[in-house]
């Protein structure tokens, strides 16, 4: 079957790709979710391993451990962020800076909590495939891991990052030009730009849809 292993290589370059992006975002400084970069970065290199064990170093319980902590440190962000917003509508019900606060919760509810669920699910299919370390032409595990975990989880989280990574795909669209834009002499850096880190997380959210299709 030459489909799947077609599949499984673009998803491979495509997912090592993302994690070139995240080393070149870390290192540019500029982003304002840079924090986020490294977890993001251990979770677009464990999705590789996963999908090309052969050239895999590492133990599964080093992802594991890996991916848990990228989890832990992406709640912990999420509780810092939550609690930043939840004080400036404080000051905002005293100052009149509160309308700004949906925008900015809508933002931290958008990133961060999706990181915890992928980086949690990841480094549960990972402990789960420990013992057999069996793998499929897609790169996908044998019926170990689906033993493992429940089938309905698993389809559960594959409609999940199904949806999550429809809505970015169609958030990319081209949209018509209502109105005139002026534009501005500070153009945001190309490698930071919104589009290209939706890009990423669509790509990510689509290559975890693909391997739990597989597990599945």
């Amino acid at each position: 079957m030459l489909e799947p292993v077609i599949a499984t290589a673009l998803l491979i370059a495509l997912t090592g790709w993302c994690a070139v992006h995240c080393v070149l975002v870390i290192a540019g400084r500029r982003y304002a979710d840079r924090r986020l970069e490294l977890a993001e970065l251990v979770m677009a290199l464990a999705m590789v391993a996963m999908m090309a064990p052969a050239f895999d170093p590492l133990p599964q319980v080093v992802w594991a451990a890996l991916l848990a902590a990228s989890a832990a440190w992406s709640a912990l962000l999420l509780v810092g962020r939550v609690g930043r917003v939840g004080r400036v509508g404080r000051v905002g019900r005293s100052g009149g800076v509160g309308r700004h606060r949906p925008s900015a919760l809508a933002g931290t509810w958008h990133h961060y909590p999706h990181h915890v669920l992928s980086a949690a699910a990841m480094a549960a299919l990972v402990l789960s495939m420990a013992p057999a370390h069996h793998h499929t032409g897609g790169g996908a595990a044998h019926s170990g891991t689906a033993a493992a975990v429940p089938e309905w989880a698993l389809r559960a989280l594959a409609a999940y990052f199904l949806v999550y990574a429809a809505r970015g795909a169609g958030a990319m669209l081209p949209r018509p030009v209502t109105g005139v834009r002026l534009t501005s002499a500070r153009q945001p850096v190309v490698l930071t730009s919104p589009g290209l880190v939706a890009a990423r997380r669509t790509v990510m959210a689509t290559g975890m849809f693909y391997m739990l299709v597989g597990m599945s």
